[in-house]
């Protein structure tokens, strides 16, 4: 069993540099990349490249869909007018990328890649605030969007034709502010993070509900919107928010404590697997690790291969790792302000990303991390979630 309590130094590396701007997408590449290699990148085949994409910028002229080539590296933005929070792809057309906004959720947009067009924008409907996170059918036909009813604050999970996005209808999500979702192993079952919050929608931040904040992990049909399962925490004030699910259907979820409605100091769980049918099993972890991570976890990825559940937490400094069987913590990675994390295409890392701009690869194997892949695109301010999206070769026979 792989053991790696690991507390990483966080010395920063200028290792890349961006200094082009290209109408709404913008292009940038590190400093010492010649004009010749860069023109023999964009006349050559980069659809058999792996891209990290995400949600970046922080103010409204910088703020757009990011995404790099890592093996150049090469980073270009498709700004959006909007701060973009989660992003999904298409299970069917992979080049499609979609980027959800919330505070306020009024925008989604789809980018093409590898050329980062925008391919559609979308709006909310009348009385609903997107919530962050979308997901498509398993055939790719509908997606799925989180959102909330702006006028009591019930949780709706809105369906949009996935080619035109006109509206479909919606479902409710038997919660309070539903946040990620995601489409289970099945094909049909949604799994929701509600998160049971209600805000001021003057700030869109202060929280109205804390005495009867109502969070909880649902399951519906996504065919019929029916309800199968609603599970909650015994701590009543943990919100339930991100969620990643594994290929044999296990769930990782998320929590953000509301510290302020508690009426102690004492360290509380924020990370858990499910099963379908049984109880929410909460992940232990040494009390001076939980107090450090400031009652917040902001995102999570599941290892398929290796059995691991991975997190981040931005307000600790930390990327942490259990396994999704035994329940065990493997392992821990210090990283300034990180939260966004994926599993690269091929499976043998786990790639971190923070506000600054920075990459990290931490070994799937033995979670150490992988110093000579350091990266820092200092144009690029990551939001809080990153995908890995690898496009089929094309054959220029």
């Amino acid at each position: 069993m792989k053991q790696h309590f690991t507390t990483l130094p966080l010395n920063k590396i200028n290792r890349r540099r961006f200094l082009r701007t290209l109408g709404v997408v913008s292009a940038s590449l590190p400093l010492g990349l010649s004009t010749e290699v860069l023109a023999k990148t964009s006349n050559s085949n980069i659809r058999n490249h792996e891209f990290l994409i995400s949600a970046q910028g922080n103010d409204n002229e910088h703020y757009g869909l990011g995404w790099i080539d890592p093996s150049i590296p090469f980073s270009r933005n498709l700004t959006s007018g909007f701060r973009g929070h989660g992003v999904a792809q298409h299970p069917h057309q992979p080049e499609r990328i979609i980027m959800m906004a919330r505070r306020p959720g009024q925008c989604g947009i789809e980018m093409a890649l590898p050329n980062g067009h925008l391919r559609e924008r979308f709006s909310n409907q009348e009385n609903r605030e997107f919530q962050g996170h979308a997901c498509f059918s398993g055939d790719g036909k509908i997606l799925f969007t989180s959102e909330m009813d702006a006028t009591n604050g019930e949780g709706k999970i809105g369906r949009r034709d996935a080619e035109t996005f006109a509206w479909l209808g919606e479902f409710d999500s038997y919660g309070i502010e539903p946040h990620e979702l995601k489409l289970m192993p099945d094909g049909i079952t949604l799994v929701i993070a509600n998160g049971g919050l209600l805000t001021d929608t003057t700030d869109g931040r202060t929280t109205t509900n804390l005495e009867s904040m109502n969070s909880s992990l649902v399951y519906i049909n996504s065919l019929t919107g029916e309800l199968i399962e609603r599970h909650k925490l015994a701590e009543s004030k943990a919100s339930i928010r991100h969620l990643d699910v594994a290929t044999d259907g296990s769930v990782a979820i998320s929590m953000q404590v509301q510290r302020q409605a508690l009426t102690h100091q004492e360290p509380i769980a924020l990370t858990a697997i499910h099963r379908q049918g049984q109880e929410i099993v909460l992940l232990d972890a040494p009390e001076t690790l939980l107090l450090n991570l400031q009652d917040y976890i902001g995102s999570v990825v599941v290892h398929n291969k290796e059995r691991i559940a991975a997190f981040t937490s931005p307000r600790g400094n930390l990327a942490l790792f259990w396994h999704c069987d035994t329940y065990q913590l493997l392992g821990y990675h210090a990283f300034h302000d990180v939260c966004g994390i994926t599993v690269s295409h091929d499976q043998r890392s786990f790639i971190l990303s923070n506000s600054n701009g920075e990459l990290r690869y931490i070994d799937a194997l033995t979670l150490q991390e992988q110093k000579q892949r350091r990266f820092e695109f200092n144009a690029m301010q990551w939001d809080n979630h990153l995908l890995s999206v690898a496009l089929p070769t094309e054959n220029n026979s």
